[in-house]
């Protein structure tokens, strides 16, 4: 079987400095201060100037007016995530290239129930993954101790992605509202 190509990365995306052992462009967040970069981890004043400045986490400029939050179901249906948002076309991106994501075996390394944000010890890999777009989001202190979170405004749309033979695939929408139970 051959492997699907990768599609264009977006221009923001490609002028992001690129991870020498990785061949990716590094995410605004996962960059740090002392010029480390950590995949696993993001850096906490970078998720602040993202907030603070409307920025994208993984290219860093400026957002437009739809923004994309990638998760899984439980984020998606209670509208509350850790990382912050991205233009939907860097987030589409993403799904394709982040190995995490985008490889249904792939482990992120150096994440621990230590290091994840409180809340989400929860180590297990979310399915599916739903790329889900707004126009808007709040942020808020939840949790004890405190983490910060992103709550998007009602969905625009979203996208459901499964893992067929081992891969991230698109298999369709998702619908907008969580059905009753």
């Amino acid at each position: 079987m051959t492997r699907p190509q990768r599609p264009d990365i977006p221009a923001r995306l490609a002028a992001r400095p690129v991870d020498p052992r990785r061949g990716l462009p590094i995410p605004y967040v996962n960059e740090h201060d002392d010029g480390s970069v950590n995949f696993a981890l993001i850096n906490g004043g970078r998720v602040l100037e993202c907030v603070r400045d409307r920025l994208c986490g993984l290219c860093g400029q400026r957002q437009e007016f739809l923004v994309a939050f990638v998760g899984g179901p439980g984020g998606f249906h209670q509208r509350m995530f850790t990382d912050p948002p991205g233009h939907v076309e860097c987030a589409r991106a993403a799904l394709d290239l982040c190995p995490y994501l985008g490889l249904e075996r792939h482990q992120r390394r150096g994440l621990t129930e230590l290091t994840a944000a409180p809340g989400f010890a929860d180590m297990e890999k979310a399915q599916p993954v739903i790329l889900a777009v707004t126009w808007a989001y709040d942020v808020a202190l939840i949790g004890e101790p405190p983490a910060l979170m992103f709550l998007p405004a009602a969905w625009m749309s979203a996208t459901r992605f499964d893992y067929a033979d081992g891969r991230l695939v698109e298999t369709g929408p998702e619908p907008l509202r969580h059905p009753p139970t």
